[in-house]
């Protein structure tokens, strides 16, 4: 028996819905079949929905979301998977209606949270895009845009050379801009933008590559101990990697904000040993916790050297900020993580600090 002739045994959505699962809903849908039946049936207005939603080629999950509002399918009902991922489309969708200010048909906005997103609405023609949360790397080539941030958004900018971005009308409101090398953007359209400094490579005097090459190499045989300890010892402040802040790694409990970090392929030899098994936070109080991720969500990170049977080794790792000073940061093994964050290392997020704020 055909999957289209179980269909035509029934002639309405509560029928539908007690007989086929959402799995199957969802194959009938994206086999045009749902469409056929629904406008059989006389359901001429959620024919066309699921018709277009199909054409449109939308993803799984909002064609899911879909089936589950028409036939009124309660989110009780769902698998654990089906849930998950219904919820997750659904939170989306209310940041998306809550950040997009407006849209017309002469600018064609978009919400994005990954880079993935932003490229595929970038070739779909967008005009305006809402940036929420993540960090985006923007391509300067494409002119007549303009780019929205939201929670705290950042735009990665690797360019060596100044750019006119009113000349390209590039225009940036609401967002963090991380730089890698000491360029100048003129931006006099844009607004509320933050410049955060990654171009500063050291506290110091930065090492040559040389330097840092034979150092890495160890104690050679013409060096007492305490000539390579000094020397070793001399590379302070020195620009070891950077880290994205991410609120939703802060635990309220603890006060300590988790986080990854992005190390420079100039120190990888030494820095995998360190970080081996660990985990890297910073232990600081909500106030400050919520300016720092406000104002500087991309730091570097810096380090002092020692010596340690011969070799060079981290004395400390530690974030120069602008907001709070010097940072330092902490680490713990990965199997002692649950004792200095509550939920195995999951934080509740800053929107929590800020929704409860007396």
């Amino acid at each position: 028996m055909s999957e289209e002739k179980n269909l035509q045994n029934y002639h309405s959505l509560q029928e539908l819905k007690e007989n086929f699962s959402l799995t199957e809903l969802l194959k009938f849908a994206k086999g045009k079949l749902l469409s056929e039946w629904l406008e059989m049936n006389y359901y001429f207005s959620d024919s066309k929905k699921i018709f277009n939603a199909v054409d449109n080629q939308i993803d799984d999950a909002e064609l899911k979301l879909l089936i589950c509002k028409i036939f009124n399918i309660d989110f009780n009902n769902l698998t654990a998977d089906e849930l998950e991922e219904i919820s997750a489309l659904v939170g989306k969708n209310q940041r998306k209606e809550l950040f997009l200010k407006y849209d017309n048909a002469a600018e064609k906005s978009e919400f994005v949270e990954t880079q993935g997103e932003l490229v595929k609405a970038l070739q779909d023609g967008a005009n305006t895009l809402y940036l929420y949360g993540a960090e985006f790397n923007i391509p300067v080539e494409l002119h007549d845009k303009i780019y929205i941030g939201c929670n705290n958004a950042v735009i990665d900018f690797t360019h060596e050379s100044d750019i006119d971005l009113d000349a390209r009308n590039i225009i940036f409101e609401d967002v963090q801009i991380y730089l890698h090398h000491p360029i100048t953007l003129k931006m006099e359209k844009s607004q509320n933008v933050k410049i955060l400094n990654g171009t500063k490579k050291a506290l110091g005097v930065r090492p040559t590559l040389k330097e840092i090459f034979e150092i890495m190499c160890g104690r050679n045989a013409f060096e007492t101990a305490e000539k390579f300890k000094k020397r070793a010892e001399d590379l302070r402040g020195v620009a070891v990697g950077e880290t994205l802040l991410e609120d939703k790694n802060y635990t309220f409990d603890t006060n300590n904000f988790a986080f990854n970090l992005q190390w420079n392929l100039d120190f990888v030899s030494i820095v995998k040993d360190f970080a081996r098994d660990k985990n890297f936070f910073l232990t600081i109080a909500p106030e400050h916790a919520e300016r720092l991720y406000t104002n500087e969500r991309k730091l570097q990170i810096f380090a002092d050297f020692t010596y340690v049977d011969g070799k060079l080794t981290i004395l400390n790792l530690y974030f120069e900020t602008v907001t709070l000073g010097r940072i330092k940061i902490e680490s713990v093994l990965r199997e002692m993580l649950n004792k200095i964050s509550s939920g195995g290392g999951r934080g509740y997020g800053l929107h929590i600090i800020t929704a409860y704020k007396d």
